[in-house]
């Protein structure tokens, strides 16, 4: 009986625990938007998975894709303000930015977004 109970307890222990999502956060201050190669804010992933070497950011407003591009996972998890190019926000309005993990393989190992309103700087509302 105790070994069964000694194997049920390591068992346990071994188990992963359930990992926090991936997050993303950014903000538009300082943001000069209507250029045609907009320099992406200053990014900051958080909990990002073990084994992640790419990942894949693009900015969206509503349907309309604005470009992105793959660049190395940092490992600070910050994206400095400039990294990629996309085209600019120039309307008012919500826009989003996605970041896509991938392992070396090119398997997806998380995704994370976040949006904004442009130029108030405010968070959308989850749904």
């Amino acid at each position: 009986m105790r070994v069964v109970v000694a194997a049920l307890a390591l068992w346990l222990v071994c188990q992963p625990a359930s990992a926090d999502p991936m997050t993303l956060d950014f903000s538009w201050r300082g943001a000069h938007g209507c250029i045609t190669l907009f320099p992406n804010p200053e990014m900051r992933l958080r909990n990002i998975p073990a084994g992640a070497i790419s990942m894949t950011l693009t900015l969206a407003q509503g349907t309309r894709e604005m470009g992105g591009q793959n660049v190395q996972v940092p490992g600070s998890g910050v994206v400095p303000s400039g990294t990629i190019r996309t085209f600019g926000p120039c309307k008012p309005g919500l826009y989003e930015w996605t970041a896509i993990v991938k392992s070396s393989t090119g398997q997806v190992l998380s995704e994370a977004h976040q949006a904004r309103f442009y130029p108030e700087d405010e968070t959308a509302a989850k749904q």
